[in-house]
């Protein structure tokens, strides 16, 4: 399983909002130390999956649009990355044709379901609150 850089950045730009609510583009990116420009393609991913809300008006600032306790690491992950997958055997099993008698294509699987599981479990007010899981 592999988290992509613009994944890792995404969650660093909700767990900023988690903890300050509001905020102007380059204030997160000052903080994150990131780029403007790359927190504003973050937050319109973000924002077309439902977790990022732009709040219009004189500041123009960004919010989270539900609570950080119904936001998870993997929510997150997949709003920028897509469904979290592990390697070709996990997607295509068919393309060896062993995937039925095969061990490590079954512990994969286990693998990939645990990732996702524990994922999913950690919400960003579990990690404000430094618990591992909700």
């Amino acid at each position: 399983m592999r988290v992509s850089r613009q994944a890792d950045y995404a969650i660093r730009v909700v767990l900023d909002l988690s903890i300050h609510r509001e905020a102007r583009i380059k204030e997160i990116a000052h903080r994150q130390r990131l780029s403007p420009s790359y927190v504003g393609r973050i937050s319109q991913r973000l924002g077309r999956t439902g977790i990022l809300e732009n709040r219009r008006g004189r500041l123009g600032c960004l919010g989270l649009a539900c609570s950080p306790d119904q936001i998870t690491l993997l929510d997150v992950i997949e709003a920028v990355d897509g469904p979290v997958r592990m390697d070709r055997c996990l997607l295509a099993p068919d393309e060896c044709g062993l995937e039925s008698s095969c061990p490590v294509y079954k512990v994969g699987q286990e693998v990939l379901l645990l990732g996702v599981a524990k994922l999913s479990s950690v919400t960003f007010a579990s990690l404000l609150n430094g618990d591992q899981a909700k």
